[in-house]
Formats: structure tokens, C-alpha cells, sequence
């Protein structure tokens, strides 16, 4: 596959967008103030070579090959170094050069290219993070230093819907300080945003792009990104505003496997192939505001808005008792059972999620050794997935041999016999809805004063207090018909095939909601109230929507106080961080209890306290190398 390039083009620092075709000048770069010369990033020795292989490629493809983009990234990844060396704590930084020049879909793919970070991919994309082998619900995470609440049923921030264009530098603190919330045992993570003090005068920076998948054979996947920043004289100051907006679409095809186990030497349990075809889509805005006086104070507001979509169908065929039910007859990888039964599954659904952040505060100079600086905050967080059907067909038992070769064990090759690949041996064994609602909101205040004594010592202390709210609300229906329902039947059709060795048929994406048209038009009531879409004359109930529902059912409401004081102490090639935090949490469960049906309303409170002594010492041993403790 050949891709044809615009132009000879040499770009160095993003933040001022100096471009220059490298046919007008071979002179393409500009040293700014207080940095290297630029000579660092394209050297006399550098400059023939990459001109001699455009020579050469255009010698080459002369007529498919006319430009080549040449990005410089010494010069953020000094800056990111640089922020890292000077910082009091052990952290990992990504600037903002650095996250637009990658091909990373979300922040999620940005932050691991930081040392001690591990991403957990969804269909190819990162999605959860882990911080120093720290699962992702025992770290924090803030934007613009506020936490942020979490879209799902847990405390860990899924990070996928979250575009990295969106952000200005993100840092992972490995070490904590007393002015730092306590509660992360893994790490911190900080989302920054931009603002227009980021940059001298107006700033513009616009966007496009796309990609192709062999899978999808689509580029129809856009990944557009605008940004605007500058600053006005006002008063006796200076007003900035800046915003950022981010739009993406990426369609994705994935094909994979799951192997229920393994017995001594052969597969014993159930076995699925997925088929997925999705579109994910990514919204964002930022909006930040700040005054900036002549005297020293600054006021801020910051605002952080997210919004994603996954549409999704999966196809899935499940071996089903047959891998356990049979002994299995070895031939080198290749494993034969005598029969086999399978569950063809269609599911149709989509979800949708949101993340938002308010921040609104002041820095005021009150003296020349003394700040205040105050901040009130909201964190708002929702997913709704309350858009998800599935219908699932199943065989009987066919007493015909089926083979499973495990010769390339990434992709095992399952044979079934000509009887699982008609439509007519499936009916169904159950239509299913599920209806969930997870939302999180955190608000608080918080101040902080710092005060910088005669000598070499600046001390800090400041309170913070945080209100959060997390609910979760799930109605889940299953419906089994009355009467056999054939695939053959309804409308389904033969996916891309399996890992490239089954194409079995499986309701359609539209069939799969079609179902719900053949249920009754009432409704019908749980034990605990709560409803679920009346059968009708063609299904029934599966028995399993009070224990699924009820128990699923909670709110979570959490209080933390807070109050830290510290000093940093200075020396000739030391720095001392030290201090105490401490903190007050009263927590309170609320939910539904279940005994055969709705058995109450349960309450649990959990209410702690504690001390966090803190000491970070930072050493100068040699103008290129620091050692922390």
C-alpha cells in the first residue's frame, strides 16, 4: 500500500508553527530565546542525509511522492526532562508538543509513553491505566488538579472517550506530597489544559486527519482538532482566553477469541469467536479564562467538557458442551470431539458517556513573601448504556464430529460440520435488554497559602473539602419465547468470517432490536417496583430479572476533609520537601437487598481518619543526574 505525500516540509516547534518548504529555504529553522541552537535538532551532518533521501525517494516515485514531513521533537521532549528534573516529587511528564505528534487516538495512548505506566486496549485502544503495576481503581486522577468523577460502576477513570488533542501537558506523580490528595496508592494523574499564558500572542492551530483500516476498508475516519488562544490588555492587567475543540470518528472491525480452559492437554471448555464492527465517536471542548493583574493576582475559570459514543455490533459463535462434555482425540494440535453444540449471539448496542470539569479560583499576592490562592470546583461524570439488546440462537446437540487445530494458538482454527453453518438448526433460546445508568458528581473548595521565610524555606498549608455522589441503577429483561423462533426466520446474515475460519449465520444489527417489536405494549413490575417491558403473547420472562436487577441497585455518598501543612527547604544541591496531611472520610452505602425478591432498603456507613507524614528529598549530585529519595 502506497501513500502519496504533499510536500518537503520542516516543522519545528509546534507552539509558534514555523514552517518553511524546504525548497525556499534550506534555512527552515529559528533558534528561540533561551533555547539551543537548532543546529541540535538538525545537524550538518543530518540535513544531507535527509535531503538525500528525498533525492533519492523522488528518484525513485517521482511521480507518487512530492513532499515529506519532517517534524522536530527534541525540543519538547527537553521540556518535558526539564519539568520532570525540576519537579519535588518523582513524576513523568508529557508536554504539549509532544501529544499532537503521535498517532495516539486518546489520552489513555499518550500517557504510556511514560516510564511506570501500563495500558490496558480495548479493540486496539488504550483504555485504563495503570500506574506502577497499580490497578487503575487505586489511582487518582485530576484535570486541572480537580478530581475527576468516574462514568462507570467503579472509582478507575476509563480514559478511551478523552482526545489527547484536548490537553496541554498531562503529569503522573509516582510520589506524593502533604498538598496532594492521599488517595491513590498506585499514583496521581493530572490532565492539564491549556490556557493563553501559554503562549506570547495570538495562537491559532488547526487540524485534520484520517486513517485507513485493512479490516473496515474505510477512511472515512476523521480526527479533527481547533485551537484558539490570546490576550488582551483590560485595566490594570491582562485578559487571556483560550478554547479548544476536538471532534473524532473511527470505525473498527476486530476479530477475536476467547478459550474457556484448558484440561491436561486439550481444550475442556466453552470456546468463543467475536466478530465486531463499531464506530466510536469523540467530542471535547475547553474553555479557559484568566485575568492576570498588574500587582500579581490572577483569577481563573476552567471548563473541561467530554462526550464519546460506541455503537456497536458484536456477532459471537460459543462452543457450548462439547469441549467439555467429550474427550477429546489428539492428533499433534489438532483435537477432534464426537459432538457439539453452539450458541450463535447478536448484540446490538450503544453507549454513550460524558466527563465534565468546572474549576473557578484566584491566586492573590498579599505581600511579598505571602499567597493565597482558592479554587471551587465540580466534577461531573455519566454513562448511559441503557441502549443494549442481545438475542442469542442456540443448536442441539448434533452428533457430528467438529475439530479444534491449535497449531497457531493467537488464532485456532475450529471446524465445525456443514449442519452449524444452516440457519434453520438454531432457535432461539433467549432475547435480552439491559437498561444501566452510573452517575458520579464531586464538588468542593479547597485553599491554599504560601508564605516564604528569611532564609531558604517557603512553607504551605491549606484545607480542602469534597462532597461526592455515585449512583448506580440497572433494569435488566430477558425474554424466552413460547413457541420455537427459527434464525431462519427473521433476518440474519454470514459476518466477515472468525479469525478467517468461520462464517456462520447470526441475527442482523436491525433484527436484534427488532425483537423488541414483538413484545407486549404494558409494562410488568419488579419486586422492588422497577419495570420491564411486558412480554406479550410470543415470550416469557427467564426468571432472572429481580436477582439481576435488585442487588445491582446503589448509591454511594462520600465526604472527605482534608488539611496539609509543609515546608520545602533549599539548599546548595538539596531540596527537602516535608510535611503532614491529614484527612477525614465518612462514607455512606445505600442499596437494595435480595432474598428470592426486593427484601429492603440496606444502609452502611464507614467513617476514618488519618495522619500522612511526608519527606521528599530531591539531590543535585551532578549537573546531568538527580537522585530522590
Amino acid at each position: 500500500m502506497a501513500f502519496s505525500l504533499p510536500s518537503v516540509i520542516f516543522l519545528t516547534r509546534m507552539r509558534n508553527h514555523i514552517v518553511t518548504p524546504l525548497r525556499q529555504s534550506a534555512r527552515a529553522f529559528t533558534t528561540l530565546p533561551g533555547e539551543p541552537e537548532m543546529k541540535n535538532l538538525l545537524t550538518k551532518k543530518t540535513l544531507p542525509l535527509a535531503i538525500g533521501l528525498v533525492v533519492a525517494a523522488s528518484a525513485q516515485a517521482q511521480d507518487s511522492i512530492d513532499e515529506i514531513l519532517v517534524v522536530g521533537s527534541r525540543a519538547s521532549l527537553a521540556s518535558a526532562l526539564e519539568k520532570q528534573r525540576n519537579s519535588d516529587k518523582v513524576v513523568g511528564v508529557i508536554d504539549s508538543d509532544a501529544i499532537g505528534n503521535f498517532a495516539d487516538i486518546n489520552v489513555a495512548e499518550s500517557l504510556r509513553r511514560i516510564p511506570g505506566i501500563m495500558v490496558e486496549n480495548d479493540q486496539g485502544e488504550g483504555r485504563y491505566v495503570t500506574v506502577r503495576g497499580m490497578n487503575t481503581d487505586l489511582n487518582a486522577m485530576t484535570i486541572n488538579g480537580v478530581s475527576t468523577a468516574s462514568p462507570e460502576d467503579r472509582r478507575g477513570i476509563i480514559l478511551d472517550g478523552v482526545p489527547s488533542d484536548l490537553l496541554d501537558s498531562m503529569t503522573v506523580y509516582k510520589t506524593l506530597t502533604p498538598n496532594l490528595d492521599a488517595d491513590t496508592i498506585g499514583g496521581a494523574i493530572d490532565l492539564e489544559t491549556i490556557t493563553a499564558f501559554s503562549y506570547d500572542d495570538m495562537f491559532i492551530r488547526l487540524k485534520a486527519e484520517t486513517s485507513y483500516n485493512e479490516l473496515t476498508e474505510d477512511a472515512d475516519n476523521p480526527k479533527l482538532a481547533a485551537t484558539f488562544t490570546n490576550r488582551w490588555e483590560l485595566g490594570a492587567g491582562e485578559f487571556g482566553a483560550a478554547v479548544v475543540l476536538s471532534d473524532q470518528s473511527r470505525r473498527i472491525i476486530a476479530h477475536n477469541n476467547e478459550n474457556g480452559g484448558w484440561g491436561d492437554v486439550a481444550p475442556n471448555d466453552d470456546y468463543e469467536m467475536r466478530y465486531y464492527d463499531l464506530t466510536r465517536e469523540r467530542e471535547g471542548v475547553v474553555l479557559a479564562l484568566d485575568y492576570r493583574t498588574d500587582s500579581g493576582n490572577s483569577y481563573f475559570f476552567n471548563m473541561f467538557h467530554n462526550e464519546y459514543s460506541d455503537k456497536e455490533w458484536r456477532a459471537k459463535w460459543e462452543t457450548r458442551d462439547g469441549l467439555e462434555d467429550n474427550d477429546a482425540v489428539a492428533n499433534g494440535s489438532v483435537f477432534s470431539y464426537a459432538n457439539g453444540k453452539v450458541d450463535t449471539e447478536s448484540r446490538n448496542r450503544t453507549e454513550y458517556r460524558e466527563i465534565t470539569s468546572l474549576r473557578a479560583g484566584a491566586d492573590l499576592q498579599l505581600t511579598d513573601r505571602s499567597r493565597l490562592e482558592f479554587e471551587f470546583f465540580t466534577s461531573e461524570a455519566e454513562q448511559d448504556d441503557r441502549d443494549r439488546q442481545a438475542v442469542i440462537f442456540r443448536s442441539d446437540t448434533i452428533d457430528e464430529a467438529f475439530t479444534y487445530d491449535n497449531s497457531d494458538p493467537e488464532k485456532p482454527i475450529v471446524t465445525f460440520p456443514a449442519t452449524f453453518y444452516d440457519p434453520s438448526t438454531f432457535n432461539l433460546k433467549a432475547f435480552e435488554r439491559e437498561f444501566t445508568l452510573n452517575t458520579d458528581e464531586d464538588t468542593g473548595a479547597s485553599f491554599d497559602f504560601y508564605y516564604s521565610l528569611a532564609g531558604n524555606t517557603d512553607l504551605q498549608f491549606g484545607g480542602k473539602i469534597r462532597q461526592r455522589e455515585k449512583l448506580n441503577d440497572l433494569i435488566f429483561c430477558a425474554y424466552e419465547p413460547v413457541n420455537d423462533i427459527n434464525l431462519s426466520s427473521v433476518n440474519f446474515v454470514t459476518p466477515n468470517q472468525f479469525l478467517n475460519t468461520v462464517a456462520g449465520p447470526t441475527a442482523s444489527f436491525d433484527q436484534v432490536k427488532g425483537f423488541i417489536l414483538r413484545l407486549g405494549s404494558g409494562s410488568a413490575s419488579l419486586s422492588d417496583g422497577s419495570t420491564c417491558q411486558s412480554p406479550g403473547p410470543e415470550f416469557e420472562f427467564s426468571g432472572d430479572e429481580n436477582e439481576e436487577s435488585i442487588p445491582a441497585d446503589w448509591v454511594t455518598e462520600e465526604d472527605v476533609m482534608s488539611a496539609y501543612a509543609m515546608a520545602t527547604t533549599t539548599t546548595d544541591n538539596a531540596t527537602w520537601v516535608y510535611g503532614l496531611r491529614y484527612e477525614d472520610t465518612d462514607t455512606t452505602y445505600r442499596g437494595k437487598a435480595f432474598d428470592g425478591g426486593f427484601a429492603g432498603f440496606t444502609r452502611f456507613e464507614n467513617n476514618y481518619d488519618f495522619f500522612a507524614p511526608s519527606v521528599n528529598v530531591k539531590f543535585d549530585v551532578a549537573e546531568d543526574r538527580v537522585v530522590r529519595v
